[in-house]
């Protein structure tokens, strides 16, 4: 009976508590109150996990990137765990994959890979039975050359135009022209724009980069008749050309001359023929292809000089006359800023270097002569010009003929062939039928050389004036206003120079073709950046050099 009078009393009360709305807004409150809290620790969680996944992303993009510098000559792997330590992330657990391109040993790209797994404790995920949100980071980068600048120094001396030595019969100046040219070709064919630029820099005897580059330095101004440039043995320390100092320009004379009746015969010192000028910074394969048609081969060897003018237009310091170039419409001006500075991101410099033979004596003035006043005179009268030249007659010359001594010598007349000598010129003189109907001019050294060679003048201004020994005479007289670089000398400036440009980066391929001379062989080995860089090659050889030299600066091209 007991049992039944408990039992009715709880079901009562729950049949009143059913029925009371008294404290139902207080369990609805404790309901939202808890889901709040749950998803509200859930975000934090969340948030934690992004932002220490942000956190370690940032960290190991940085690595990445400063793994895959080409500039960075470390181990990659290193770099990324170094990197990670430094930010006190454990490197342990971390996944790297790094490939490279190199080229002759050369490297020119690098991909770096790297991924690290990691966790996050969690506080509110636990209710879930989650104790850690896990995480991958990934990250890659990639470096490669974008921007290649390329010289191309070719020699055209006179033993180009003799025949190759492999058995072809073939000009080995054709077979240059036509290596060349494909050579042109293959690079900037569908190059993206301003990102590969060649300089063509042919050379013989001299460099000549034309009136409107050298016009972008400062050079002496003797005579514009040609537009070279001497160079020092401190000038192949360093592979610019400042722009502020003065450039001693050369002497416009003709070598290789032994005629004694036609004053004009030789080799310019500085040639000015067409298509031997440089061509600087171009990306139309059209006007280096016709810059190469047109090379002719004459005059002596200076490999050095070659490689001086090439490297030269690689240099940070040609910046300013590419843009003067660029302002005078002959450059394109995609080039604007160039060349990079040495070691710039995605960049490369690129020297091809080509000979023949061997360096050979460099000729040059003595100052006395290139510049200022000299002892002749020029008379023209109508179609005919005569020279007189100003030197006092003395024992050894006397001639016998009138009043000793006498100030003129008579070296070209029309008054016969035997030695005269005179108080007055041609024209001043008030005996002669060609008196005040004649002109005369009294010539500049730079003249005077624009019109004959010094053997020439030897001869006839100064040997004839003695009584014998003329061509003795000449002969002297000619290495007396001259004097020579010797290829000793040359050699080394060349060597100097090499290793400038090798110590800076820029990336350089030599090429000997038919080369039988030990000394220049081993030279351009040395010049090389590798072996691998090395071409010795007969006749139509020099064809897959060029070919596997363009096929390698091909693969340096980045296609976005």
């Amino acid at each position: 009976m007991r049992r039944k009078v408990i039992s009715r009393m709880f079901f009562d009360r729950v049949k009143r508590f059913s029925k009371d709305e008294a404290g139902g807004m207080l369990v609805l409150m404790l309901v939202v109150f808890f889901g709040i809290t749950i998803f509200g620790g859930l975000a934090v969680d969340l948030a934690n996990h992004e932002r220490t996944r942000t956190t370690f992303q940032t960290h190991l993009d940085n690595a990445v990137l400063a793994a895959a510098s080409l500039s960075q000559n470390l181990d990659p792997e290193e770099v990324v765990r170094s990197y990670l330590t430094s930010a006190g992330l454990d490197p342990s657990e971390v996944a790297i994959d790094t490939s490279e391109e190199k080229i002759g040993g050369i490297l020119v790209g690098r991909t770096v890979e790297a991924s690290l797994p990691a966790g996050l404790n969690t506080y509110f995920f636990r209710f879930f039975d989650i104790d850690t949100l896990g995480m991958t980071i990934t990250s890659e980068a990639t470096e490669r050359v974008e921007d290649i600048e390329i010289s191309l120094v070719l020699d055209v001396s006179g033993s180009m135009t003799e025949r190759s030595s492999d058995g072809s019969r073939m000009i080995k100046l054709d077979l240059l022209k036509n290596a060349a040219s494909d050579f042109v070709e293959t690079i900037l064919s569908d190059s993206e724009e301003g990102r590969v630029s060649i300089s063509l820099v042919p050379y013989s005897t001299k460099v000549n980069p034309g009136s409107a580059l050298l016009g972008q330095y400062t050079a002496t101004q003797e005579h514009d008749y040609s537009h070279c440039v001497d160079f020092d043995a401190s000038d192949f320390t360093n592979l610019g050309i400042n722009t502020r100092a003065e450039l001693q320009r050369t002497g416009h004379f003709l070598i290789g001359s032994d005629s004694t009746w036609t004053p004009m015969t030789g080799q310019w010192v500085c040639r000015f023929d067409g298509g031997f000028a440089v061509t600087p910074l171009s990306s139309s394969p059209a006007e280096l292809k016709t810059q190469i048609s047109a090379l002719t081969g004459l005059g002596s060897t200076s490999i050095d000089m070659g490689a001086k003018w090439g490297l030269a237009l690689l240099d940070p310091s040609a910046q300013d006359p590419v843009s003067g170039l660029i302002a005078a419409g002959q450059i394109d001006p995609a080039f604007q800023g160039r060349p990079h500075v040495y070691g710039a991101d995605n960049s490369m410099k690129v020297l091809v270097l080509m000979t023949d033979g061997e360096n050979r004596e460099e000729y040059r003035l003595k100052p006395e002569f290139a510049s200022g006043r000299s002892d002749l005179i020029r008379t023209t009268y109508g179609s005919s010009t005569y020279y007189t030249v100003e030197s006092s007659e003395n024992w050894s010359e006397n001639d016998g003929d009138r009043t000793y001594p006498e100030a003129y010598f008579y070296a070209q007349h029309p008054f016969g062939s035997q030695r005269m000598w005179s108080t007055d010129t041609i024209a001043n003189n008030s005996g002669y039928r060609f008196a005040n109907r004649a002109s005369e001019e009294r010539l500049d050294w730079p003249e005077v050389w624009a019109e004959m060679s010094p053997y020439y003048y030897g001869y006839n201004m100064y040997g004839r004036r003695f009584d014998n020994y003329w061509s003795y005479r000449a002969a002297l007289y000619r290495d007396y206003v001259q004097w020579t670089v010797d290829a000793t000398e040359k050699d080394r400036r060349l060597r100097q120079i090499c290793g400038v440009a090798n110590a800076a980066g820029v990336v350089i391929y030599s090429i000997g073709m038919d080369v039988d001379n030990t000394n220049s062989l081993n030279l351009l080995k040395d010049c090389a950046s590798s072996e691998a860089h090395y071409f010795d090659v007969q006749g139509l050889e020099i064809q897959t050099a060029f070919d596997m030299i363009a096929a390698s600066i091909s693969m340096l091209r980045l296609t976005k």
